[in-house]
């Protein structure tokens, strides 16, 4: 206990060699946690609701929603626009979002896991109404908490730290939205229904999870603000002129493409396992295998830093992480998943998931280090707007894959009432799950692999973008330093 005491201690103890220090980081890392709680029952469980739970057509919702996140991605740049030429009154450009917009966020994600009762066209109105709502509170929060990764220091190295620490906030604040199928599979045997527990849950995950994200407010902004000079429009174009940023939105953009299905339409009607004399249902199997898949990636989280100096950068994390992602996913297609095979397929998976678990590090890392070029080749610092592109391709692809796997489940002929009165799905269904649930993310993978293959910006050139930045403000902030001299003696003078 001691032992445990005294490493605490030190983890948190001041350190001359940082520019920000751990007690900093962790503080962030619970407010990322808190707001992804808020985002992983909408992004993950949302659609899953609305088809399986109040029964909407899984292609109409898929539409509503599809056509609702395209919009998403649409306002990003819009929002990051607006943040880039604001500058508050304190001087600060990022942070005051991050404390007036958490609560109403929390109060509309609580307002998605409410049935009205009304009738299938208006419950798409309702829904598309509160996610607008929901949206465009959501872009200000959520580019601001992740442009502070970029505000928190010039160093690159800081902002890898801060990356890391603000992703490895993102993973907890999953876990609890993790322990959603064990609650499906559960609960109702003691007279709790689903309605109940999405009720329930998009009230504590939905306000508490945001009242948690305001810890991300006690963050410091470090880096130089620059009031634009420059008009709206040519603000919007400067995004364009980011080569670092535009191979990353492409590679996002194209690896959605496929006819991919949320995990849950697998485990839930394909997933039955006899162990040792325990039998265990589809959603309890997503339990462990979202743990067990999980948890190698998850412990490299920790050391993500060390590894890509290791590797010789984040992109070659990211080069690694997805080709993995690939290999072991066409492996386990043949393998199967009948009856033990899943286990081997879990696996593997959860090899492939060791390098793949650092991708999210890696991208924001490399989203940060986009801003550095852009300020070295434009000399505008432009946060809101690349992360508003981060935003952007995340959305575009939430987007693209809701209504895919609508499409898909609709080519399936997939009908949630069925599961209710104990018949089987058609037999269509059975016989493409399995490759959409497998296949489809390897190609996803592979289409992300081109564009990120031909990103030229090595780290050699990011260090040599540094030095020079760091040259530039020097003398920028000595030219102030003899201007406001100079004032001060024509004041003396005169």
């Amino acid at each position: 206990m001691n032992f445990l005491k005294r490493k605490i201690k030190e983890f948190f103890a001041y350190k001359d060699d940082r520019e920000v220090q751990n007690k900093e980081l962790v503080d962030y890392a619970i407010g990322v946690a808190g707001q992804n709680q808020a985002y992983n029952i909408v992004s993950s469980w949302f659609m899953y609701f609305c088809t399986d739970v109040i029964f909407l057509d899984s292609l109409f919702i898929g539409v509503v929603l599809g056509a609702m996140r395209i919009w998403d991605a649409v306002n990003d740049p819009l929002v990051g626009t607006i943040v880039d030429r604001h500058v508050f009154k304190n001087g600060e450009k990022l942070r005051p979002f991050l404390k007036i917009t958490a609560i109403p966020i929390g109060i509309l994600t609580a307002l998605m896991f409410v049935d009205w009762g009304m009738p299938e066209s208006w419950t798409g109105v309702y829904i598309t109404v509160i996610y607008f709502l929901w949206d465009f509170l959501y872009s200000f929060q959520d580019l601001s908490m992740w442009g502070m990764t970029a505000m928190i220091s010039t160093h690159s190295s800081e902002r890898a730290r801060a990356a890391q620490f603000g992703r490895i906030g993102a993973m907890v604040g999953g876990w609890i939205p993790g322990l959603i199928p064990l609650m499906i599979d559960y609960l109702p045997d003691f007279g709790i229904s689903e309605m109940a527990i999405f009720t329930t849950l998009g009230i504590v995950m939905g306000i508490g999870g945001m009242a948690l994200s305001m810890f991300t407010a006690k963050t410091k902004e470090r880096a130089p603000v620059y009031k634009p000079d420059c008009n709206f429009v040519e603000s919007i174009q400067l995004i364009f002129k980011n080569k670092i940023a535009m191979a990353l939105v492409i590679a996002s953009i194209l690896s959605n493409f496929t006819l991919a299905v949320q995990d849950v339409y697998f485990f839930k009607y394909m997933v039955s396992v006899d162990i040792l004399g325990f039998h265990m249902d589809g959603m309890t199997v997503k339990f462990f295998y979202g743990i067990l898949v999980g948890l190698p990636g998850t412990l490299m989280m920790f050391v993500a830093t060390w590894f890509a100096k290791k590797l010789g950068g984040m992109k070659r994390v990211l080069i690694l992480g997805t080709s993995m992602n690939i290999i072991m996913r066409v492996i386990s297609f043949f393998i199967g998943f009948e009856g033990w095979r899943i286990l081997i397929v879990i696996g593997l998976m959860a090899l492939a998931g060791i390098p793949n678990n650092l991708n999210g590090i890696a991208t924001t890392t490399i989203w940060g280090d986009s801003i550095d070029y852009m300020e070295w080749k434009t000399g505008h610092r432009n946060e809101g707007s690349v992360f508003a592109l981060q935003n952007l391709v995340a959305k575009i692809g939430t987007a693209i894959s809701t209504f895919t796997t609508g499409l898909a489940l609709k080519i399936m002929n997939f009908d949630a009432t069925l599961y209710e009165q104990d018949l089987p799905q058609d037999p269509l269904f059975y016989k493409l799950i399995w490759p959409l649930f497998m296949l489809a993310p390897a190609l996803g993978s592979l289409f992300y692999l081109i564009p990120l293959l031909l990103m030229k910006y090595s780290e050699k050139q990011k260090l040599e973008v540094e030095r020079e930045l760091k040259l530039r403000r020097h003398a920028e902030e000595s030219a102030l330093a003899a201007e406001a001299e100079a004032n001060v003696l024509d004041y003396e003078i005169f």
